[in-house]
C-alpha cells in the first residue's frame, strides 16, 4: 500500500456481509482506507463507534449525487443491494458513478441466484411483479455487463445460515420449521461470505476481475427434513419440518407482506415452488473454501453457534 492508496467503499457497512468484510480489512490494517456507505443516517454512528478511525458516509443508490460522491476516491468497490430495490436504476447510477472514479480497479458486485440462471426461466408469476430477488440479481448483472467496468461477481448460490433467525417463529411456537415445498440447499455464512470478498481485495492483483464466482460451503446440500433434524440433534429438542404450504402462510406471509407490500406472499411462494424444480442447480462448490484458505463453517457448526437465538 502507498500512500495515495484510494479507498475501499463498502456499501451495506451495517450488514451482515459488508459488516464482516469492514472488519477483516480493518483487522488487515486497512481501516483508514476504508470508506463505510449507509443508506440509513440512522446507522452513521453506529459505523462510527464500530469502526474508529474510518469514514462512515450516507449513500443510496437511488440518489446519484451521493454516489458520486462516495465513489470519487474509490479503488475498491464492494456492492450489496436490499430486496425489491430497483436495480435498473440503482446500477444505472452506480455505473455512472463508478465511471467518474479515476483510481477505480474493482467492484465486487453480490448476486443471488441459482447458478445458470436467467430471467425467461423465472416463472412468469413472479416476473409480473416486477421486482424483487428472483429478477433483480440478473437485471442488475444485465446493467453492468454493458459498462465494461472491472467487476467481479460474487454469487450466494445458496442460503444464508442465520436465513434461521428470522424464521425462528414457528421453532418457538410449535417446534417446527415452516418451509414450503421440500427440496435440497446448499448453505454459506454470511461472515465467511465477507471475509471472501475482502480476502479477494485484500490480493490486490487483477485474477478475479470479470469472473462469476458460486459461492456455498462445499458440504451441507441438504433436504429441509434433514435440516430440522440438524437442527434437533443440536438443540436437543424435536424440530419437525412442515412444508404445508397454508402452515407457512398462516405464520410468515403476513411478515413478507409487511417487509415487501402487498402480494410479497404470493411472490415468495411462487418461488420456493420455482426453486424445488431448480433445486439441483445448487451444488457443492470449492470456491469458497479456496478464497478463505480453510474449510468453511457447516451449517451444524453454526447452529451450535447460535442455537440461543432459535428458540
Amino acid at each position: 500500500m502507498t500512500a495515495s492508496a484510494g479507498k475501499v467503499l463498502v456499501f451495506g457497512a451495517a450488514g451482515h456481509i459488508g459488516g464482516p468484510l469492514a472488519r477483516f480489512l480493518r483487522y488487515k490494517g486497512w481501516g483508514d482506507r476504508l470508506l463505510l456507505a449507509t443508506s440509513s443516517p440512522a446507522k452513521l454512528d453506529q459505523l462510527k463507534t464500530a469502526f474508529p478511525g474510518s469514514e462512515a458516509i450516507v449513500a443510496d443508490y437511488l440518489a446519484p449525487a451521493s454516489l458520486v460522491a462516495a465513489c470519487r476516491d474509490a479503488e475498491y468497490i464492494f456492492v450489496i443491494t436490499p430486496d425489491f430495490i430497483d436495480e435498473l436504476a440503482a446500477m444505472a447510477n452506480l455505473v455512472q458513478a463508478a465511471r467518474r472514479a479515476p483510481r477505480l480497479r474493482q467492484i465486487l458486485r453480490i448476486l443471488g441466484d441459482p447458478p445458470h440462471m436467467s430471467i425467461k426461466k423465472v416463472p412468469q408469476i413472479v416476473r409480473d411483479f416486477g421486482r424483487g430477488t428472483a429478477i433483480q440479481h440478473l437485471q442488475a448483472r444485465d446493467v453492468l455487463e454493458q459498462s465494461d467496468l472491472p467487476i467481479t461477481y460474487l454469487n450466494i448460490a445458496s442460503y444464508l445460515m442465520d436465513d434461521f433467525i428470522r424464521w425462528n417463529g414457528t421453532m418457538k411456537s410449535d417446534r417446527a420449521l415452516a418451509m414450503p415445498f421440500e427440496r435440497r440447499t446448499t448453505w454459506i455464512d454470511p461472515g465467511e461470505l465477507g471475509e471472501a470478498a475482502a480476502r479477494i481485495i485484500l490480493q490486490e492483483d487483477d485474477r478475479h476481475l470479470h469472473q462469476l464466482y458460486h459461492l456455498n460451503n462445499g458440504s451441507d446440500h441438504l433436504f429441509f427434513s434433514e435440516i430440522a433434524e440438524v437442527i434437533s440433534d443440536v438443540l436437543q429438542q424435536r424440530i419437525v419440518h412442515d412444508d404445508a404450504v397454508a402452515f407457512w402462510q398462516q405464520h410468515m406471509g403476513h411478515r413478507y407482506v409487511s417487509l415487501f407490500g402487498q402480494g410479497a406472499d404470493e411472490y415468495f411462494k411462487a418461488y420456493y415452488e420455482f426453486e424445488q424444480t431448480y433445486q439441483f442447480a445448487f451444488h457443492r462448490s470449492d470456491v469458497l473454501e479456496r478464497l478463505l484458505g480453510r474449510q468453511p463453517k457447516t451449517l451444524r457448526a453454526w447452529v451450535e453457534q447460535n442455537a440461543h437465538l432459535l428458540l
